[in-house]
């Protein structure tokens, strides 16, 4: 895919975006290449994971629903009362349906909101660029920008905390793909 490729991929995308979410996308692709490049990673594939990684961000809770009847994907509990859970599947499947992306993409897109025990780097990757991107301001961002480029399994450790910890405050049940991601990651590091 050349750069006019991208950029069509970028302009179908975004069309598919509330004006508002076109700014954390284009930060959180401009943060998975750089994220790319410093741990050996396709910079290309990040860059696509990255743009479409929200395709499917802005539909309500029963379009999600539907998508998932049209692409086969079967929803947990805790998916299926959370249009913000379902987007990432969702969007994975539209990915690969419209977009015509390689499945490695869309699994980085699939576990973008949750993780997932032992990721890719793509999918670390992906994950992080969404949360720490140039848009997104909240305590100990920071700390977790700086270990993305230093350490990419603390940094991932990190942000999953913080999410988990988020949740907790505001009385959401985390989703078990990302308690079981957390404890992969830290087994691995304890054994390391």
């Amino acid at each position: 895919m050349n750069t006019e490729e991208l950029e069509k991929l970028r302009e179908s995308a975004y069309a598919m975006l509330k004006p508002s979410r076109i700014a954390h996308v284009a930060g959180c692709e401009e943060t998975a290449a750089r994220l790319a490049e410093r741990w050996g990673e396709n910079e290309l594939d990040a860059r696509k994971a990255a743009i479409v990684h929200d395709c499917t961000k802005k539909e309500p809770l029963q379009k999600q629903l539907e998508l998932c009847e049209v692409y086969g994907i079967k929803p947990d509990s805790i998916e299926k009362e959370s249009s913000a859970l379902l987007h990432s599947k969702t969007g994975a499947a539209v990915a690969k349906e419209k977009f015509g992306l390689s499945d490695r993409i869309c699994e980085a897109v699939k576990w973008h909101t949750t993780g997932k025990p032992d990721m890719t780097t793509l999918e670390k990757i992906i994950y992080l660029a969404d949360f720490i991107e140039p848009t997104r301001a909240f305590p100990g961002l920071e700390e977790v920008r700086a270990f993305a480029f230093e350490d990419l399994d603390r940094a991932v450790s990190m942000a999953m905390t913080m999410s988990l910890e988020n949740m907790k405050d505001r009385g959401i049940e985390p989703h078990p793909n990302t308690v079981n991601a957390l404890s992969f990651i830290k087994e691995k590091r304890d054994t390391a």
